[in-house]
């Protein structure tokens, strides 16, 4: 009986962590260093080690942690070092968490858990973008109790679950409804908000999950996808958001006006090009940025703490070997989960990443890098449990 206190427990915290995610930042991270502390109070360490080193994925997640460390001692300290060694550290829950397995009926809990949740927060949004409810004061880039840029992420991973479960899992037709009764909320939610990177890669992730969906049968792809398409032409001419966002990014664009994310960008690459093979350090962005001119000063003032860009931020602090590390995650994670059963679907999970990191740090963002690790735990356990 005492053996299943602790996986009971673990089991528990995992559905509790689903459930805090989209409301608490401090709560979640309790959540994760119990679960962390719980799986290291089970014992069993040469079985999870073993379990762990089997994994090529977990091996280079391992790797691109120590070479943050490794970084600190050769470089020293910078003004984000220890800010973003915090951040990093959290990826250490996942391959402990890995070592594991969680039950058939608590990956169901934990998934429902998540979506309930998801649910009461893009109900919240949606007041306070009607101006129904007012939490975050004249905060325009807070979204419920997220950030807009997270909150967007969150809803496009909600949206593609909701589906797969509704199309692909066979369970009681009362909670297929409830997901279905959930979707259109998320839907609406996320294109009533500011976040662009979450609408355009919840449009690529739908066009990939009906390529999946649908690969035997053309006639069916072609129908879904051109509704996606109709679809994406009426939320534009409807969400004025929506329009005003994208039309003013096209209109800078189309007239070469400088902006903050130009300016990080283009800086950014000169930062490479000056060091590409071994980086600045750990934590050394914020420095090297803002010693480049006077307008590079006045972007980080403005609390920009990275180049809004996951690969840059990595290539400028860990150079070419950290961004080799960083990118074989991705590659081993999707090699691992596509010799599943349902792999083609598993891997829209690193898919989703790799695209959003495009636009801003989003595995060393707090709220993004739990979801990440929670989402990485429910496919490596549905793969082994569910299937």
């Amino acid at each position: 009986m005492s053996k299943t206190i602790i996986p009971n427990i673990r089991n528990f915290l995992f559905v509790l962590l689903g459930i805090s995610l989209p409301f608490s930042v401090a709560t979640s991270n309790i959540l994760v260093v119990s679960l962390f502390l719980s799986v290291l109070l089970e014992g069993g360490f040469l079985k999870k080690i073993k379990r762990i080193k089997s994994s090529k994925w977990m091996v280079s997640l391992f790797l691109l942690l120590i070479l943050y460390y490794f970084s600190f001692f050769i470089y020293g300290q910078f003004s984000d070092t220890i800010w973003l060694l915090k951040r990093v550290s959290i990826l250490w829950t996942l391959p402990i968490l890995y070592s594991v397995f969680f039950s058939t009926k608590t990956i169901y809990k934990s998934l429902f858990a998540f979506l309930f949740s998801m649910f009461i927060s893009s109900v919240i949004a949606i007041f306070e973008n009607y101006e129904v409810i007012n939490i975050n004061g004249s905060n325009w880039t807070w979204a419920a109790f997220l950030q807009y840029t997270d909150h967007n992420v969150f809803l496009a991973s909600s949206i593609v679950i909701s589906i797969y479960l509704v199309y692909k899992v066979e369970f009681h037709k009362k909670y297929k409804n409830i997901i279905l009764f959930f979707l259109p909320f998320y839907l609406f939610s996320i294109f009533t908000e500011a976040g662009k990177s979450g609408q355009i890669v919840l449009i690529l992730l739908l066009v990939l999950f009906f390529m999946f969906l649908f690969k035997n049968n053309i006639k069916k792809l072609t129908i879904y996808v051109i509704t996606l398409i109709i679809g994406v032409f009426v939320i534009y001419n409807t969400s004025e958001i929506v329009e005003k966002r994208f039309t003013y990014e096209l209109k800078r664009f189309m007239e070469n006006k400088t902006s903050s994310r130009s300016l990080l960008f283009t800086h950014s690459i000169d930062l490479i090009k000056e060091k590409p093979v071994l980086g600045y350090g750990a934590g050394s962005f914020t420095d090297k940025f803002r010693d480049i001119n006077e307008e590079t000063k006045k972007v980080i003032r403005y609390q920009h703490k990275t180049p809004h860009n996951n690969y840059l931020y990595v290539w400028i602090e860990l150079g070419l070997l950290g961004l080799l590390m960083f990118l074989l995650i991705f590659y081993f994670q999707i090699k691992e989960l596509y010799r599943q059963n349902d792999g083609d679907f598993m891997i829209l999970l690193p898919i989703l990443y790799l695209c959003v990191m495009m636009t801003d740090t989003y595995l060393f963002n707090q709220n993004t890098l739990i979801l990440y690790v929670f989402l990485s735990i429910i496919v490596v356990n549905y793969q082994y449990k569910l299937s």
